[in-house]
């Protein structure tokens, strides 16, 4: 057996990426992994890749389907928007601002928000004067993009039917709406990431969506919508 990095024989412990590549131990230490698809970055695993200004390692496979017009992100936010009316939750984008930022701007705007950790964060939802604020990360791929507007979208229906959660069915939830997009897309990245969000073992991301999860393959979309409004948690 050959790494897949440096191509020689691989004689003692190795390490395996989501995607397959076996490589040396010793290219974890010195490595760097794609922020996105969790490769190991090398010419011969990814074609090589870059780092952005905030410290984010990307691929060059992931680098061609970074959302970079103004015309696909909006393409990007309608097909969101048709796949959770789809299962019934009913989102207008009246009333809501939705914008790409960098990370520093990000992160601000978590300042005094517990729950979000600010390397990690991609997305957040501000209610600012009655309008509603999705800010998303720059520099996401078209999946990323849709799964954190998705989620995002999901706290802006929450909020604007008065649906009272704590904080881990909440997050949960919103989880719910990242799953719906990966099972569409349903591609080796989007298995990877719905994996990902199911092994979480944060007590709120992770636990919340896993609770929210039992929940919808017991009721189905329109009874648990129909719980929510109705704020009846059981």
């Amino acid at each position: 057996m050959n790494c897949d990095i440096c191509k020689l024989a691989i004689k003692d412990n190795y390490y395996k990426d989501p995607w397959g590549n076996k490589y040396h131990s010793y290219h974890k230490k010195d490595g760097f992994f794609c922020n996105t698809c969790s490769r190991i970055i090398s010419v011969r695993t990814t074609g090589g890749g870059f780092q952005f200004n905030d410290g984010r390692y990307m691929c060059k496979l992931c680098q061609t389907s970074i959302i970079k017009t103004d015309k696909e992100q909006s393409k990007s936010i309608n097909s969101v928007i048709k796949l959770l009316n789809e299962k019934g939750i009913d989102i207008a984008l009246n009333g809501i601002d939705i914008s790409i930022v960098d990370k520093k701007t990000l992160q601000e705007s978590i300042i005094h928000l517990s729950n979000h950790n600010e390397e990690t964060i991609k997305g957040i939802t501000i209610l600012n004067n009655g309008k509603y604020e999705i800010n998303i990360l720059w520099g996401l791929t078209e999946l990323e993009f849709k799964s954190v507007l998705a989620h995002e979208l999901l706290h802006v229906w929450i909020d604007y039917n008065n649906i009272r959660l704590n904080e881990e069915k909440l997050e949960g939830f919103c989880n719910l709406g990242s799953a719906i997009v990966y099972k569409y897309y349903n591609n080796q990245l989007a298995k990877i990431l719905l994996q990902s969000m199911e092994n979480n073992n944060d007590p709120i991301y992770g636990k919340g969506y896993r609770y929210m999860r039992s929940m919808l393959e017991i009721h189905g979309w329109e009874s648990l919508i129909s719980i929510l409004l109705n704020n009846n948690q059981n």
